[in-house]
């Protein structure tokens, strides 16, 4: 079976970073895939740059060990406004607080602050890029090893598996430190459905999930 690696990577350092407390040795997962277990032709990294010098020698230096590096500018995107909110006593209405009045405690000067700003992060999104990658090669025989939790996948997931591939992600099923999850409903059930398929039809499951924190001490970095 001929394999090919996708990796998401902004979704997979932030799994591996704040689920797993570990960073990717990029060499490393390289010389995994590449080994006697995967033997993937092709391994293609998609992430964004910040048109810096360092961005561009980091994926100058993967290109050379053999990734194929997918990049693009990264721009800034606002975060999710902070909410504030109390309960009037007499009304009983729900309020937002967008800003409070503070004071200097030697000038008495009076300052209004905004409480709604979530401030900004860098993102660039290759939902297109990876799309299409992964659609030139599909065919039956072939297995993808897609390193993702975004449930934006599951639709090309579906595709996939009706052109015959082998659709096995790499992330991970366990929640961050304040519960949220990293691995997207629309792609576990995705996978339970072809589980259950597999069972009536006496065949191997089209698509399954590698826990990314079984390959750890094996793709971390010391």
């Amino acid at each position: 079976m001929e394999r090919y690696a996708f990796i998401d990577v902004s979704n997979t350092k932030g799994t591996t970073k704040t689920v797993h407390g570990f960073s990717i040795d990029w060499q490393k997962l390289f010389h995994l895939l590449k080994g006697a277990k995967w033997q993937c032709r092709e391994i293609f990294y998609y992430e964004g740059a910040m048109n810096s010098k360092s961005h561009k020698k980091k994926h100058t230096k993967l290109a050379s060990i053999g990734y194929r590096v997918v990049s693009k500018v990264t721009f800034l995107h606002k975060n999710r406004e902070k909410r504030i909110s109390f309960i009037c006593e007499t009304c009983n209405t729900t309020n937002s607080l967008i800003e409070f009045k503070t004071q200097c405690e030697r000038c008495q000067l009076e300052k209004v602050l905004p409480l709604n700003d979530g401030g900004r992060h860098p993102k660039a999104n290759f939902d297109v890029e990876l799309t299409v990658d992964a659609l030139e090669y599909a065919a039956p025989d072939k297995e993808y090893l897609v390193f993702t939790g975004d449930g934006d996948f599951a639709y090309l997931a579906e595709r996939l598996i009706n052109r015959g591939v082998q659709v096995t992600f790499v992330s991970s099923t366990q929640k961050t430190s304040d519960s949220h999850n990293r691995f997207s409903t629309r792609l576990k059930e995705l996978i339970a459905r072809e589980e259950i398929r597999a069972v009536e039809v006496g065949e191997k499951p089209r698509a399954r999930i590698i826990e990314i924190n079984n390959w750890k001490n094996i793709i971390a970095k010391t």
